[in-house]
C-alpha cells in the first residue's frame, strides 16, 4: 500500500528562497529547515523515533556506502560498458595540493592556473595519473566523483561533464563537498595508521541523466531495531527504465538529505514506524500541473 503526499511547489520554492537569503547573513546555510534536512541533533529525532534496548541513533560511517563498493551494481544498472567506466586512485600526496586549491578558491574566488598545472603535472607523473589522463582527451565527456560525493557544488561547472584533467582538478579544488571528503579521509587515515585512499570514479557522461527525474528511496533498519539502514537514488529515464544512481547513508544524524521529507517531522514515516505504509512525496508546480 502506498500513500502519495503532494507538496505545492510554492512551499518548496519559498524554502529554497529562504536558504538563498541566508547566504547574505553572518551564518549562511545551504541546508533547509523544512525539506531535505540532514545532520540533526539527537534531541531532534528522539520525540518521533525514541531509542530502545535494541536500537540507538548513531551517525553512520561512510565506508559501507562508498561508491566503489557498489560501482559494479551501478554500472550494470546503467548498462555501462567496461570502457565507459573507470576507477582510479588519486595519490595521497595530492591531498594537500587539492586542499591548497580549495583554500585559494575560498580566499580569492579563483584557483590560479599555475596551481592547477602543478597538480596535473604531479598527478600525471604517477602511473595512476597517466592512466587517468588517457581518459581526458578533450573530446570524451566524463562524470567524475570521489567515493563519497561528487563535486556537483563546484561553482566552476560542477554539474557539467569533464573533458580534461585540468577541469577535474578545478572542480575538485573548488568543491566544499570534496573538501569535506578529503578532510574525513585524512582524519580516518591518521586514526587508523594507514595511507590515505582517494578513489576517483569516471563514468561516461550520459545526457539522459536528468536530475528532475531522480528520486531517493529510504530503507530504514527493520522496525528501527538495527543500527543502520540505507537510502539509494534512482533515475527514471525515457521509456520508464529505472537505473540506480548511488547508495547513501540513512538516518537523521547522517549527512543524507531527506529530499521532500524532514527527518525530524517525518521520522516515523522515514523509519518505517507508521503502520508499514510506504509514502511517496512529490511536488507539483500548481500553475502548470507539472511534476
Amino acid at each position: 500500500k502506498m500513500r502519495i503526499r503532494t507538496i505545492p511547489y510554492a512551499e518548496v520554492a519559498a524554502d529554497a528562497a529562504a536558504i538563498q537569503a541566508s547566504q547574505d547573513t553572518p551564518h549562511p546555510s545551504t541546508r533547509s529547515q523544512r525539506f531535505c534536512t540532514a545532520q540533526h541533533l539527537l534531541a531532534d529525532i528522539l520525540p518521533s523515533v525514541p531509542e530502545s534496548a535494541t536500537f540507538t541513533h548513531e551517525t553512520p560511517p561512510w565506508t559501507p556506502y562508498a561508491y566503489t563498493l557498489w560501482q559494479p551494481l551501478i554500472a550494470r544498472s546503467q548498462r555501462l560498458r567496461a570502457a565507459d567506466s573507470a576507477v582510479a586512485q588519486i595519490p595521497s600526496f595530492l591531498c594537500d595540493d587539492l586542499l591548497r586549491c580549495h583554500a585559494a578558491w575560498v580566499a580569492m574566488d579563483r584557483v590560479r592556473q599555475t596551481l592547477v598545472d602543478e597538480v596535473v603535472e604531479a598527478w600525471t607523473a604517477t602511473r595512476a595519473g597517466r592512466e587517468v589522463a588517457r581518459l581526458f582527451d578533450g573530446e570524451r565527456k566524463w562524470f567524475v566523483r570521489l567515493d563519497q560525493m561528487s563535486p556537483k557544488d563546484s561553482p566552476l561547472g560542477g554539474k557539467l561533464p569533464c573533458t580534461t584533467l585540468e577541469e577535474v582538478v578545478m572542480r575538485l579544488g573548488s568543491s566544499m563537498r570534496v573538501y569535506g571528503c578529503l578532510l574525513r579521509e585524512r582524519e580516518d587515515a591518521l586514526r587508523e595508521g594507514r595511507e590515505m585512499r582517494i578513489p576517483i570514479v569516471c563514468n561516461r557522461w550520459d545526457e539522459g541523466m536528468d536530475a528532475a527525474r531522480e528520486f531517493r528511496v529510504f530503507v530504514p533498519p527493520p522496525g528501527a531495531r538495527m543500527s543502520y539502514g540505507f537510502s539509494f537514488d534512482v533515475i527514471v529515464k525515457e521509456g520508464g527504465v529505472v537505473q540506480v544512481v548511488e547508495i547513501n547513508p540513512f538516518g537523521a544524524l547522517s549527512g543524507c538529505g531527506a529530499c521532500l521529507f524532514n527527518w525530524a517531522r517525518d521520522g516515523r514515516v522515514l523509519y518505517g514506524l507508521d503502520g508499514g505504509e510506504v509514502e511517496f512525496a512529490v511536488t507539483l508546480e500548481e500553475a502548470e500541473g507539472r511534476e
